[in-house]
């Protein structure tokens, strides 16, 4: 590859300086170099990234998980490639360390990687269809604090449980590392053909998280709880909030069609990864 962009979070390089190095390095390497707006944390980043060129082959993304994210849903339909750098804490989506970002893109340089397909999950609520709604996971959780809900998951036209409990986690492979994992859900090989329900805090020794295929329809329907009150539950997406469910109503979700292409660079294995970060 030799036609790159790259784009920063605006928090984590605010004076453009990482942003700045790189491109001067990929430059001396004889690539072509566009420096696309900075991602600020809380906008949406296809109004960033939409204005790339369309010759570009990698798009380099400085930042967190979260940057990566965020980058990676708004280039779900783009034939161009996301490498991720880590300015963050964690950095467990991203390709590389900022220490390790050049030796990073000498590998891409000279098509030196492996490529994962990271599908995202589609959302239907109330008659809407939110595309491209998550890559990590879609949570069902109680709308407020002392309060268990009632939740009905049916998964491939046949109920599963109706779980009594905080909410309910329906997520991808790679979100399996995130708050499924922190509730309790196993960890998933990013290529696996697979979606993750999750229970958040279940009041019954019984329920435990389940592994489904990628390819069923996953329905949550708020069922009547004993108090029940008339906004029942909050829908999130990847931590942003959607709306709102009250009794009897439901959100269905489903693995979309469009992907976006993560490169991986190194010999650093998956579950070596796994003991690194988490």
């Amino acid at each position: 590859m030799k036609r790159f962009c790259i784009t920063a979070n605006l928090e984590k390089d605010p004076e453009g300086r990482f942003t700045a190095e790189l491109a001067e390095f990929l430059r001396s390497q004889g690539c072509s170099v566009c420096i696309c707006d900075p991602l600020v944390p809380g906008e949406d980043a296809a109004t960033r990234l939409r204005d790339i060129p369309k010759d570009t082959e990698c798009v380099v993304v400085l930042g967190g998980d979260g940057t990566f994210l965020h980058a990676a849903k708004a280039m779900l339909s783009s034939d161009a490639a996301i490498l991720g750098i880590n300015l963050g804490t964690l950095g467990f989506l991203t390709a590389a360390e900022y220490h390790g970002a050049r030796e990073a893109l000498l590998c891409v340089i000279r098509d030196e990687y492996s490529e994962l397909s990271l599908r995202a999950l589609t959302l239907t609520m109330g008659g809407r269809e939110y595309d491209a709604a998550a890559l990590n996971e879609i949570v069902v959780s109680r709308n407020g604090f002392s309060r268990l809900i009632r939740l009905q998951v049916v998964s491939g036209g046949q109920i599963v449980s109706d779980y009594l409990s905080d909410g309910v986690i329906v997520s991808t492979p790679i979100g399996s590392t995130g708050y499924s994992l922190s509730a309790g859900g196993p960890i998933v090989q990013p290529h696996a053909r697979v979606l993750l329900i999750t229970p958040i805090c279940p009041h019954n020794l019984q329920a435990r998280p389940l592994v489904v295929s990628d390819e069923d329809v996953i329905t949550v329907r708020v069922l009547k709880g004993s108090r029940s009150i008339p906004e029942e539950a909050v829908v999130s997406a990847d931590g942003d909030e959607i709306g709102k469910l009250n009794v009897g109503e439901e959100i269905t979700i489903r693995l979309g069609v469009s992907a976006a292409r993560v490169l991986r660079v190194g010999s650093v294995t998956f579950w070596e990864r796994v003991k690194s970060k988490l």
